[in-house]
């Protein structure tokens, strides 16, 4: 018999809501004691369990390691290097991106981080130095997920394909990114962020098949 024609469609549907910045883990690289600067690997896109306080459902977030869909310029201009994400005084910023650093490479965001010369960042700068201080967050804020539905009643997967790190911090412990979740109200300030709900199927053209697709996705 001849091969069954196969059916693929793919639809999209799209909501608005307002998200707040985000954060995830990082790893303070090699130290340059004479610049006093530290190489980062800000992020790999590796998968993260988050908490939607507008649905008030979990999802699974990577972030795109594709250059185009990662906006560079706010770390590239200098973004701060901050204390624990505080940035309510100028003292909370104990360094700098380093400008034009921060670039992705083998699928890794990069970047490097001068350390001020103040006497009060002085004792943090040596904890990196002696390998006290390990652990970094970047902030973030996403303007544009592209959502996948979970099989068998699993959370949904969003794939970031527009966010934008705006600073680095310094943290005491690292979050643990798979029970984390962020305050509606953190920070005070949230951005448009679009969702892009994708469905696809590619099944083989059996009525029977077919027709019970269509049920289960009148019933979701």
């Amino acid at each position: 018999m001849p091969a069954q024609p196969r059916a693929r469609t793919t639809s999209a549907t799209a909501d608005t809501i307002e998200l707040s910045p985000l954060s995830v883990r990082a790893d303070v690289g090699t130290v340059n004691d004479e610049a006093r600067t530290v190489d980062l690997i800000f992020s790999t896109g590796a998968a993260v369990e988050r908490f939607d306080w507008w649905t008030g459902k979990r999802y699974i977030e990577k972030l795109s390691m594709d250059p185009a869909h990662i906006r560079l310029q706010r770390l590239n201009a200098g973004a701060p290097l901050l204390d624990a994400h505080s940035a309510y005084s100028i003292t909370d910023q104990i360094g700098a991106v380093e400008q034009d650093s921060a670039r992705v490479v083998k699928k890794e965001a990069r970047a490097t981080v001068r350390f001020s010369r103040r006497e009060a960042v002085e004792p943090i700068w040596q904890d990196v130095c002696d390998g006290i201080i390990k652990s970094v967050s970047v902030g973030y804020r996403v303007h544009r997920f592209e959502e996948t539905a979970g099989k068998d009643g699993a959370v949904p997967t969003r794939l970031a394909t527009d966010w934008e790190p705006f600073e680095i911090s310094l943290v005491p412990m690292p979050a643990d990114a798979g029970a984390r979740v962020r305050k509606k109200d953190e920070h005070g300030v949230t951005n448009s962020c679009v969702i892009v709900q994708r469905d696809r199927v590619d099944e083989v053209m059996d009525a029977d098949r077919l027709r019970s697709f269509r049920l289960a996705q009148a019933r979701s």
